[in-house]
């Protein structure tokens, strides 16, 4: 990956490309002050800049205007008193067209973006704006925590916009980046260095409080609190990125499902290790155990080992939920009796439950002891009450699904994934997403006949 010091220079030369770019990167890692150093540099090539900071507008119109205004048109394209985002877009088009300069456009906080009104809009124009550089004379440099894709895909279910860019992600510190951030690094030994690197897991913020307080000269617990911080901003921007899941089999384990491109994302945002780089050199937050024990936390309720035990404990709520409502608290004696079956599935539960107290003085509901074997045997006997949430399909579709789901359990539950082939893992994972998504659609559904 690049070093950070080379950033600025990478992306000014994509932009006098021309070409598009955009920087992606977690809460903290220096996106805004790259946004800085590209800035600084354009200007010294005497290359106009027209820099906005979406989280003080609210809409897209409010951009297209602060762009407008920084293009210091003639009276003829200057800022009108239209109410319609497509008009103010057509003068900074005009303004464009008419000019002699190329610009550059540097929108900081690109993520506000989902918050506007008028996004989807703003989202279509904005690219027609910039998707011809060298027919319009200007580029741009869009800053944000989340990729254009996703923000893209949010607001209007695809992306187009993503496509007229470079990426570029800012992930952990080297060792060459902490010269950048301040005198402090000046006179470091090489193990300080490295110890700098690790402690902090590479994260800008945290390297720098680092070389400010010296948390290995003068101990303080007000240090660890700064990593639990930005351990809690990292994870609730892994949650928004939907790569939680994949941050905790890659980091915690096992790694059970095939995750390559989330991987790729989690090594270029620094949460993981990157393959060949020296850790001497370098560092992840993967390294700091603060984090560590903060995405454990996290996840504790998720089972890290994938898509199938998340349907698995959606099946038990499901099961619970219906037959106590039907049965009472004691419905598993009343369907035991109906079923061999069930009173197997019963008692085996039980002893393990039994086990679980005599080992740990703790236990969990005899239903948390099922698998999804055991739970297709509880579900067929009482199949009518269970209808409404699998009408899709008829029950003979449902026991191949959970039957299914039952043969793939053991090897991924239990670390040893590679048993299964790739279009067993495909199949099991299609398996559980269509029974979390039964559940959810009929969940979903009873809410808003209440409401």
């Amino acid at each position: 990956m690049t070093n950070r010091s080379d950033i600025p220079e990478r992306v000014r030369a994509l932009l006098a490309a021309p070409a598009n770019v955009a920087i992606h990167g977690s809460p903290g890692s220096g996106k805004s002050w790259i946004g800085d150093q590209v800035e600084r540099l354009l200007r010294s090539a005497s290359q106009p800049v027209i820099r906005v900071d979406l989280s003080t507008t609210s809409s897209g119109m409010g951009v297209f205007n602060e762009l407008l205004d920084g293009l210091n048109c003639t009276e003829e394209h200057s800022k009108s008193s239209s109410t319609a985002i497509r008009d103010v877009w057509r003068s900074v088009r005009s303004c464009l067209t008419s000019s002699n300069h190329r610009y550059v456009f540097v929108l900081d906080q690109f993520d506000r973006v989902l918050q506007f009104d008028d996004a989807l809009e703003f989202l279509l124009l904005f690219r027609e704006l910039v998707h011809r550089p060298e027919s319009l004379h200007c580029t741009a440099l869009m800053i944000s925590r989340r990729p254009l894709e996703s923000i893209e895909t949010a607001v209007s279910g695809i992306s187009t916009l993503a496509s007229v860019c470079y990426t570029q992600y800012l992930g952990g510190l080297r060792d060459a980046d902490l010269d950048d951030l301040g005198p402090g690094a000046g006179g470091l030994s090489a193990e300080e260095r490295k110890g700098c690197l690790h402690w902090s897991g590479g994260h800008p913020v945290l390297a720098k409080y680092w070389l400010t307080t010296r948390p290995d000269v003068s101990p303080d617990p007000s240090a660890d609190m700064e990593r639990v911080r930005i351990a809690t901003r990292v994870l609730d921007h892994l949650s928004d990125l939907t790569l939680l899941d994949a941050a905790a089999q890659y980091v915690l384990g096992p790694i059970v499902e095939d995750l390559l491109f989330k991987k790729q994302e989690l090594e270029m945002l620094g949460i993981v290790p990157v393959p060949g780089e020296s850790p001497e050199s370098s560092a992840s937050l993967a390294d700091q155990q603060l984090f560590r024990d903060a995405l454990r936390y996290r996840t504790w309720s998720m089972n890290p080992w994938g898509v199938l035990g998340n349907a698995e404990v959606r099946l038990r709520g499901l099961v619970e939920n219906t037959l106590s409502n039907e049965h009472g608290d004691d419905w598993a004696s009343t369907v035991a009796r109906k079923n061999q079956g069930v009173q197997k599935a019963h008692s085996e539960a039980l002893l393990k439950q039994a086990r679980d107290m005599k080992m740990f003085a703790r236990q969990a509901p005899w239903l948390s002891y099922t698998y999804p074997g055991d739970l297709w045997t509880i579900i067929q006997v009482e199949w009518a009450l269970f209808t409404p949430v699998f009408s899709t399909h008829d029950k003979a579709y449902w026991r191949n699904v959970m039957t299914g789901l039952s043969q793939y359990r053991a090897p991924l539950a239990h670390g040893r994934p590679e048993v299964l082939g790739e279009a067993q893992r495909a199949q099991c994972r299609v398996f559980a997403e269509e029974i979390i998504g039964r559940i959810s659609h009929y969940e979903d559904t009873r809410l808003r006949s209440v409401e």
